[in-house]
C-alpha cells in the first residue's frame, strides 16, 4: 500500500515525498515530464555544461528555508564560499550593494539626506508587524511616513529581493517579513555547488529507500469517493493512496479534480492566481567577463545575474565560463514574442553598458522564455495570509505544495516551507 502518493517533482514535492520516506512512509512520485526539478530541473551534457531551468539562489544560505527541509533529513546544502562583492544596477551604474543598515548609510548611491531617510525606513521595517501589512503595498507602506522621491525610486530593490519589484504592486507584509529574516540570520543568499542538482540528487536518494519517482507519467484523474482521495489514474496505470499530495501550481489542480467539488471562493482563487515570467539567458565565454561572484540585482531594470564559474567552476568544462542574467517580462505576459524581443534587446544593452566588452566574447548563448518563473507573485490579494491551506479543507486526504499555497518565505522557500507543513500534518 502506498502510504502517500505525490503529484509533481519540483522542490516542494520532492521535499515532502523525501520527508515522508524519511519518516517511514511508503511514498509514490509521478512526474510529467522526464526531468527531476520541475522549474528548477537541471541537466548536465555531454560536453560538461550544467545547465538550469533558470539560475536559482536560495534565500538566507545555511539559515534558510530549504536548508531546514536538509536538517530534517540528517543533511546540509553545500554552499559556494559566501562573497561581498555583490552589486547593483541604480541609474545605469554599477554599485556595491550595501551589507546591513550601516552599508545603506554609507552608500554613495543616494544622497545623504536620503540615506538617512532610507535609514529611518528600515528601522520602521524592523519593527512592524508583518500581519499589519500583508494586506498594504509597499509603497503605502513608505508613504505612511515618508516622502522622499529619491528613496522612493530605491523602493523596487526591496520588491526584487522576493521577485516583485514594484512598489506598488508587492505586499508590504511579504517584504518585511523576508527582510527581518535577513537582518535575523546576517546573510542574504547562498549557492548551492553544483546548483539545484545537488538538492535533487539528496532528496531523490531519501525517497528511493523507501518509495518510487515515476518520470514521464501524466496524471489524468484523481481518484474520489464520498468527499475523500482513494488515489489516481494516470496514462501508465492506476496506483491507491489515502493521501495525495498536489504538488503542482493550484491553477492547474481543475485538470485532474472536478472544479465543482471545491468551494467556490476557493476555486475562484485558484484560477487568478498571479505568476510572473522572465527571460533568461545563459552566456558562455572562453575568458570570465568579470570577477564578481555575489552577483547583480537590477534596481531601475528587474534584472538579476550570476557569474556562475566565478564561484563554481564545476558549471562548465575547463576552460569555459558561465553567465546567466535574467530579466522580468511584463505583468500579464500572455507570450507576446515582440515582448520577448524588447526584453532581450533592453537585457543585452544593459550588458554593453556595463560590461563593454562582454558580447564580443560570446561563443554561445541559450535563450529561455520563463512563462512561469514564480508561481505567486507576492502581491497582497496573494500574500501568505490570503493563500489557500497547505490541508484540502473540501476533500479528505487532499494536500496542497508549492509556490502558491500558504508557505513561508518567498519563491522557491514557500515550496520547501509548504512541504514540511504537510510532512508535519501526515506524520503528526
Amino acid at each position: 500500500m502506498i502510504d502517500a502518493i505525490i503529484i509533481g517533482a519540483g522542490y516542494g514535492g520532492m521535499s515532502v515525498a523525501a520527508l515522508l520516506a524519511h519518516s517511514g512512509r511508503r511514498v509514490l512520485v509521478i512526474e510529467a515530464s522526464n526531468l527531476i526539478g520541475g522549474r528548477a530541473s537541471t541537466f548536465t551534457d555531454e560536453d560538461g555544461y550544467t545547465w538550469e531551468y533558470g539560475a536559482h539562489s536560495h534565500r538566507l544560505a545555511g539559515k534558510g528555508i530549504a536548508n531546514q527541509v536538509m536538517n530534517r533529513l540528517g543533511e546540509d546544502i553545500k554552499f559556494t564560499p559566501e562573497s561581498k562583492d555583490a552589486k547593483l544596477i541604480f541609474k545605469s551604474s554599477l554599485w556595491d550593494r550595501p551589507e546591513g543598515p550601516l552599508g545603506f548609510l554609507t552608500t554613495k548611491i543616494l544622497s545623504f539626506s536620503s540615506r538617512i531617510t532610507l535609514l529611518r525606513f528600515l528601522l520602521k521595517i524592523k519593527g512592524a508587524n508583518p500581519y499589519d501589512w500583508y494586506d498594504k503595498t509597499l509603497l503605502e507602506f513608505y508613504r505612511s511616513w515618508f516622502h522622499n522621491k529619491e528613496v522612493e525610486a530605491f523602493l523596487p530593490l526591496f520588491g526584487m529581493t522576493i521577485m516583485c519589484p514594484d512598489p506598488s504592486k508587492v505586499s508590504a507584509g511579504e517584504v518585511i517579513d523576508f527582510l527581518q529574516r535577513v537582518l535575523a540570520a546576517g546573510v542574504g543568499v547562498g549557492e548551492p555547488v553544483g546548483g539545484s542538482k545537488q538538492i535533487f540528487s539528496k532528496l531523490s536518494s531519501h525517497i528511493e529507500k523507501n518509495g518510487e519517482i515515476h518520470l514521464s507519467e501524466k496524471v489524468t484523474d484523481i481518484i474520489i469517493g464520498n468527499y475523500q482521495v482513494k488515489g489516481v489514474i494516470t496514462d501508465k496505470g492506476k496506483y491507491e493512496s489515502s493521501k495525495i499530495i498536489f504538488a503542482a501550481r493550484l491553477p492547474l489542480l481543475f485538470d485532474v479534480v472536478k472544479e465543482e467539488m471545491f468551494d467556490k471562493g476557493f476555486a475562484t482563487y485558484c484560477k487568478g492566481i498571479e505568476n510572473s515570467s522572465g527571460l533568461s539567458i545563459d552566456f558562455i565565454t572562453d575568458e570570465p567577463v568579470s570577477t564578481i561572484k555575489g552577483g547583480i540585482l537590477g534596481v531601475d531594470i528587474p534584472t538579476w545575474v550570476k557569474f556562475q564559474s566565478n564561484s563554481d567552476p564545476s558549471f562548465t568544462p575547463p576552460g569555459k565560463h558561465l553567465s546567466t542574467w535574467g530579466i522580468m517580462l511584463p505583468w500579464g505576459f500572455d507570450g507576446d514574442p515582440e515582448e520577448v524581443d524588447k526584453a532581450e534587446q533592453r537585457l543585452k544593452a544593459t550588458i554593453s553598458s556595463l560590461f563593454p566588452e562582454f558580447l564580443p566574447k560570446i561563443k554561445k548563448e541559450r535563450k529561455l522564455v520563463v512563462h512561469v518563473m514564480n508561481g505567486t507573485v507576492l502581491t497582497p490579494r496573494q500574500s501568505k495570509p490570503n493563500r489557500p491551506d497547505v490541508v484540502c479543507k473540501d476533500i479528505k486526504g487532499l494536500y496542497f505544495v508549492g509556490d502558491t499555497v500558504r508557505g513561508d518565505g518567498c519563491s522557491g522557500d514557500i515550496s520547501f516551507s509548504s512541504a514540511m507543513k504537510v510532512a508535519d500534518h501526515i506524520c503528526k
